[in-house]
């Protein structure tokens, strides 16, 4: 027997369309907007700085020498501008189970949120005191491996870098990074109440150490890939899923770097097409997929000469691999830039403003282009600056992804 009943099965639809999740942004919580106010207008605020001067003895009857008195130019540009562009036609809207047109609104705003918090926490590489691995015993500019028995030693250590500055302790966060707050979790052995009160502040999770704990998976992480000599002719790299290809010969493969005599040319190379958003030259580089053009827009490029080190906005764990064993992506140059300090260290504003709180979204017919639909377009139009004395009131951690 053989019974075909499936036919007779009808399906439902549910009342909602899947759910997503999205990284907590802090920045609200870290940074000063006091320039804020007198951005309605305009692109930059001014925030110079002064020279230091300094106190000295002073003889009865003998002149002193005037010390200089100089300000510097410091300035927050509104220079961050995220947007994107969804397009949703009318039949669908007429078809559709679910309003499409606010589910993705509201995701776009999401993302544009995250895309300004990873610039926000970007700024741990701006700060003056660094944390790595020598602090603890190891070597110099090395991550730290995070175990229970040195998580409360680092904690110390951020408050010595902020003691240096006289940092007010009352003023003191830091962020955690998924695997910093589980070994902090393991060794105060799961008991919340060692973490004292939360506040309403998005993000915290209370305090240790007298900071106060922001925990974020959007924090900058970094990775030094050190090859042994010049790559060979179709060698690859892939970071964060996209290959880069080292060729002899151009051609027009996305990401072909073309692979010259020289290694230091060839890193130039390569540093170049990620610091230009993935968009090729085609001589030297070849741009990559207008997908894998959003991702690297997040990364910044340095170029060592002799090695390569790429930084990632938002990703606390990227992935990378060579095609050949002597050029490495080394475990201790792999780390996340976790960032601490004191609150109101960074400045931001936003000039942009709308239903969405910090982004504003406009929706137009599509009629005159020939279409029934609407264009989506939400914008943040933004800046970040860390002024002069902020970069001594902020710390780097650098933490071993491998940790």
């Amino acid at each position: 027997m053989a019974n075909s009943l499936t036919a007779a099965s009808p399906t439902y639809w549910s009342k909602n369309a899947g759910r997503k999740f999205y990284k907590t942004t802090i920045f609200k919580s870290i940074c000063d907007f006091s320039e804020e106010a007198n951005l309605g207008d305009g692109r930059i605020a001014e925030r110079p700085y002064r020279s230091d001067v300094v106190a000295e003895d002073y003889t009865k009857g003998t002149a002193l020498t005037a010390q200089d008195l100089t300000y510097t130019s410091d300035q927050l540009t509104l220079d961050q501008q995220y947007s994107l562009l969804m397009y949703v036609d009318d039949i669908d809207k007429l078809q559709n189970k679910y309003n499409t047109v606010r589910l993705w609104s509201e995701e776009a705003g999401q993302r544009i949120g995250v895309k300004f918090d990873a610039k926000v926490l970007y700024e741990s590489i701006n700060a003056t005191s660094t944390v790595d691995a020598s602090n603890l015993g190891g070597t110099s500019g090395e991550g730290i491996t995070l175990t229970t028995s040195n998580i409360a030693q680092v904690f110390g250590e951020i408050n010595e870098a902020l003691d240096n500055y006289d940092v007010p302790e009352e003023e003191r966060f830091t962020t955690l990074s998924p695997v910093m707050y589980n070994y902090l979790w393991q060794f105060i052995g799961g008991k919340e109440s060692m973490l004292g009160d939360k506040t309403g502040e998005t993000g915290m999770i209370g305090r240790y150490g007298g900071l106060k704990l922001f925990k974020s998976n959007n924090v900058c992480s970094e990775a030094r890939w050190t090859p042994a000599d010049n790559p060979s002719n179709t060698a690859t790299i892939t970071i964060e899923g996209i290959t880069f290809t080292f060729v002899s010969t151009i051609g027009t493969t996305a990401g072909n770097i073309l692979q010259t005599t020289s290694l230091a040319v060839t890193i130039d190379n390569l540093v170049a097409l990620i610091n230009a958003g993935g968009v090729g030259d085609e001589t030297n580089y070849v741009s990559l997929s207008t997908a894998n053009k959003r991702t690297v827009q997040n990364w910044v490029a340095v170029d060592g000469t002799t090695y390569f080190l790429v930084r990632f906005k938002g990703v606390a764990n990227p992935t990378v691999a060579s095609s050949e064993v002597l050029d490495t992506w080394d475990a201790k140059w792999e780390y996340q830039n976790i960032l601490a300090g004191r609150k109101n260290a960074i400045s931001a504003a936003i000039q942009t403003n709308g239903d969405m709180g910090i982004i504003d979204t406009q929706m137009a017919s599509t009629v005159s282009a020939g279409k029934r639909g609407t264009n989506v377009m939400p914008l943040l139009v933004g800046g970040v600056k860390t002024f002069n004395q902020g970069k001594n009131e902020l710390v780097r951690v650098k933490v071993r992804t491998d940790s």
